[in-house]
């Protein structure tokens, strides 16, 4: 079908299936959750599984390495337990069975709601449900063994342990600050202790026969011996206490937490608290643990943090040995800081800045504020309360980073900015006040990471040196605030846009102002795409417009997003714009066409995109996730079809939400489920697909490699540059037994050489037996010649390497008089009439040329005629062409020099 009126058809889309650009590929920053964690032991080591929202992770204790993520749940997962090579995983009120992370099972289904606290006891797992029941099944034939109900009025059962010793039996613990003792076999109660006048929290076996160690909800912790029921020992803590553990190691010390953070350790001999450990974490405390016959306790938290603590002094005080964490609260900016794509920085509401490696795990850390720990230990505080204020924007340049530091930030409500060094993971050297006390909202870094900029709430613009921190130039024009900084790739130019509703275009040099572009709506950020000279302004009327810095001039306007937009990026070739938008979806914007050709929505809302300077991923942020989300882009590896979006496109409730990518990343179990196939040519109704050949007017390329023809007119260069400069001989073979040199000292004589048989030679075999008498291209050219259609003949060649097509058109016949000789000049000149694959047939011409120079002179009667018909053909598409590129090259030029 021929477009004669050259009208734009839009897709009709009723119901958006996927993102047909970016597919889930994984998430960074997940380490745990707020569900205690299980450690398994094996051997002398340790293996500590944790809960991540529909996953978890198993890491071992040696070096909390991340060894395996399980796979993606229906539901947030509420309980874990590891046995053996076996981990049980309660979602949804299911309990599924894993090994090596990958389901292998689940234990008989109850309709009990959710269950939690799974615990072992021999070969019985037994858990806690939601309609206050304790649920135990046959770990080897996972089945139901019993159910023990309960009256919630009378008693909800918090917590269960079992007692070392006591066969059959289970002590439940109730929020009414009551104990029983049940016998599972017979079903029976046995004892009921007398109420604690606080709720369990949580219970543990102690190393002391018949005692149980228990936490209460009024911070008190009781040591309970429940044979005689009678008390050992009570103490008390600031705060409920969540979990408790003993030490095994010979040492009589008890450790339990609070859920604000704090992990207190009492001294059993005297009975007295022996240390607090204020802040260990900045959230509450699920599950502490020590490693058995170790002086190491394992904990943690809600904050995205698990820490072994080490202790090795004399005082019983211990050390941080360990950590592996993320961020605690959701990240609100995100760059990619190296041109590889391999680093993440990351500013989030926890008031930190992260880096994370794309690929290394283990590389992911906190840049350092100093010694907050430290510090708060001395001043009682917590240690969140001395970090910085949030980060509200930050810019990084790796140009510079063996040198200074080469990160600036801005902080929430805060007159300074400070740098920080991504070398040394810390806080760099600098604090920089602004000149008018004025709070800094925008900051930027030259592209030789010389100079940093800070955009003040006043207007001014400060231009700073990064090495020594001191002032160097003022930009004054603006009039409200500052809300965006670029500078060009040259250090000529620098742009910035604030709440006045300006674009201003500055000398680098001088200071002084070239232009200011009008922009319809302020901007509340600019990015700046370096190689291409475009300006993206996000505006408060929810649309990005694109400025081009030659002409000064508003080249593109983006908009369809029905909420403000938080978030954009350029992609590495500059040819798309990356938005998202509280009204959570994440838009993808063509820029030579102006149109919209892919969108997706999340079930989170996106704060901020990034795209990779490899092309490969987009990395984005969402507003109640605590870490990044990483996908990949499609076009990298697979045919996508760019058709135009309709922006206006249904954003309803009932929209297909897409899938987030998980830790795990892209797994066989998961790309049925979790991905979207990605869209062929011929699958879409009601859309106009693109023909290969728009208009007969048209001349067209080919869509292969650029380097596949510029291989095939130098394979002969490439060849003489690859030969090896001696051929390559064959290694003598040595005789079975070696000659020796007649003597005293037996030496063998290396100079003698042994002559092969005649029949030792290998055979040569011919290879005329297995090679072709007719090659596929030769073929293909009289088939297309008994038909005067030749597209066949291209759609062969296209599928061959160069060096196959080199052999195809060397080897074509000339003792068929001519035949296929006759027949390509032929298939070159209807593919030249057909204005398509014009390089591919210049570039094959141009190989035939030099091979049958001399044939096609000494036969110049016989080919005149087709000769003049090809050189006709080829003229007049050149000239096409080349009237084509002058006129584009003369708009261009004309677009960037008019004012």
């Amino acid at each position: 079908m021929v477009i004669a009126d050259k009208k734009t058809r839009v897709e009709e889309t009723k119901k958006q299936e996927g993102s047909r650009l970016y597919q889930p590929f994984r998430a960074l920053g997940y380490i745990t959750s707020s569900i205690p964690h299980s450690i398994q032991y094996r051997g002398q080591a340790a293996f500590i599984t944790t809960g991540i929202g529909r996953s978890f992770h198993i890491y071992d204790s040696e070096k909390i390495n991340l060894l395996f993520v399980g796979p993606r749940f229906d539901a947030d997962v509420v309980s874990v337990l590891s046995i053996g090579d076996e981990t049980f995983v309660s979602s949804g009120g299911q309990v599924t069975i894993c090994q090596r992370a990958k389901r292998v099972g689940e234990l008989e289904s109850v309709s009990r709601g959710e269950i939690s606290n799974l615990m072992q006891f021999g070969d019985y797992i037994i858990a806690i449900s939601e309609d206050n029941a304790v649920v135990i099944w046959n770990r080897v034939t996972r089945e139901l063994f019993t159910e023990i109900e309960f009256e919630s009025e009378s008693f909800t059962v918090t917590a269960v342990v079992h007692p070392s010793t006591y066969v059959n039996k289970i002590v439940i613990g109730s929020a009414q600050g009551s104990m029983q003792v049940w016998n599972i076999q017979t079903r029976r109660c046995l004892y009921e202790f007398k109420s604690f006048g606080s709720s369990i929290a949580c219970m543990v076996q102690a190393p002391v026969i018949d005692v149980l160690a228990l936490g209460l909800l009024d911070g008190r912790i009781l040591l309970h011996n429940v044979k005689l029921d009678s008390p050992v020992m009570q103490l008390a803590q600031e705060g409920r206490v969540t979990s408790l553990s003993f030490r095994t190691d010979d040492v009589p010390m008890m450790a339990t937490s609070n859920a604000e953070g704090d992990v207190a350790l009492w001294d059993l001999n005297n009975k007295r608290l022996l240390h607090v450990l204020q802040g260990a974490h900045d959230s509450t405390i699920p599950s502490i643990e020590f490693l058995a016959g170790q002086p190491l306790l394992l904990t943690s938290s809600a904050d995205n943090s698990i820490k072994e603590w080490l202790f090795d002094g004399q005082d019983g005080v211990p050390r941080l040995l360990r950590h592996r964490s993320g961020h605690f609260a959701s990240p609100q900016m995100i760059r990619y800081h190296d041109d590889d794509g391999r680093i993440i920085l990351s500013a989030g509401r926890d008031r930190s800045l992260r880096y994370f490696s794309v690929f290394r795990d283990a590389q992911n850390v906190e840049l350092s504020q100093g010694s907050l720990v430290r510090e708060a230990r001395a001043r009682k505080v917590k240690v969140n309360e001395l970090r910085l204020p949030q980060i509200s924007q930050f810019a990084s340049n790796p140009a510079m980073t063996k040198d200074w530091d080469d990160v600036i930030t801005c902080q929430q409500n805060s007159t300074n900015a400070h740098t920080w060094s991504s070398d040394r993971k810390a806080l760099g050297k600098y604090t920089l006040v602004s000149s008018d006390k004025s709070v800094i909202k925008a900051v930027a870094i030259s592209a030789c990471g010389n100079f940093g900029f800070l955009g003040l709430a006043s207007g001014v613009i400060e231009m700073v040196n990064m090495q020594s921190g001191l002032s160097r130039k003022t930009f004054i024009g603006h009039t409200k605030v500052v809300t965006g900084i670029q500078t060009d790739a040259c250090n000529q130019q620098m742009y910035s846009t604030s709440l006045d509703g300006t674009l201003r275009i500055w000398d680098f040099s001088s200071g002084k102002q070239l232009h200011c572009v009008e922009l319809p709506s302020p901007s509340s950020r600019l990015m700046l795409h370096r190689e291409s000279g475009l300006l993206a302004c996000i505006c408060d009327d929810a649309s990005v417009r694109v400025v081009d810095s030659e002409s000064q001039r508003i080249v593109r306007k983006f908009a369809g997003h029905r909420s403000r937009i938080t978030d954009m990026a350029f992609s590495n070739d500059g040819r798309w714009i990356v938005t998202s938008s509280l009204d959570s979806t994440i838009r993808t914007w063509d820029l030579p066409t102006g149109h919209m050709v892919d969108w997706f929505k999340v079930e989170s809302v996106p704060v901020s995109v990034a795209f990779s300077p490899a092309g490969d991923f987009l990395a984005t942020a969402h507003m109640d996730s605590v870490g990044i989300f990483l996908w990949a882009n499609r076009t990298q590896f697979a045919e996508v079809t760019l058709r135009q979006i309709n922006p206006a496109v249904d954003i309803s409730s009932d929209t297909t939400l897409l899938v987030m990518p998980t830790t795990a990343g892209l797994s066989a179990d998961d790309e049925g489920a979790d991905q979207q196939p990605v869209e062929s040519a011929d699958e879409h109704d009601g859309v106009y697909l693109a023909a290969e050949q728009l208009t007969d007017n048209m001349v067209t390329l080919s869509s292969l490699p650029k380097s596949k023809w510029q291989t095939l007119l130098n394979l002969a260069t490439i060849k003489k540059r690859n030969k090896p400069e001696q051929a390559p001989k064959a290694p003598e073979l040595a005789p079975f037994f070696l000659p020796t040199v007649l003597g005293t000292e037996h030496r063998f004589d290396l100079e003698a050489k042994t002559e092969s048989k005649d029949g030792d030679k290998p055979i040569e075999r011919s290879r005329i037996s297995t090679a072709s008498a007719v090659s596929g291209l030769v073929r293909a050219l009289y088939r297309g010649q008994e038909t005067m259609s030749f597209a066949a003949v291209f759609d062969y060649l296209k599928e061959l390497n160069p060096s196959a097509i080199d052999l195809e058109l060397r080897t074509l016949p000339v003792d068929d008089d001519l035949r296929a000789v006759k027949a390509f000049i032929q298939a070159c000149t209807a593919h030249l009439r057909s204005k398509r694959d014009f390089e591919l047939v210049q570039a094959y011409l141009q190989v035939f040329l030099n091979v049958f120079g001399d044939i096609i002179k000494a036969n110049a009667e016989e080919l005149e005629s087709l000769l003049v018909e090809l050189r006709k053909e080829s003229k007049s598409q050149w000239s096409t062409v080349d009237g084509l590129i002058r006129y584009s090259a003369c708009m261009v030029e004309f677009m960037r020099t008019s004012k």
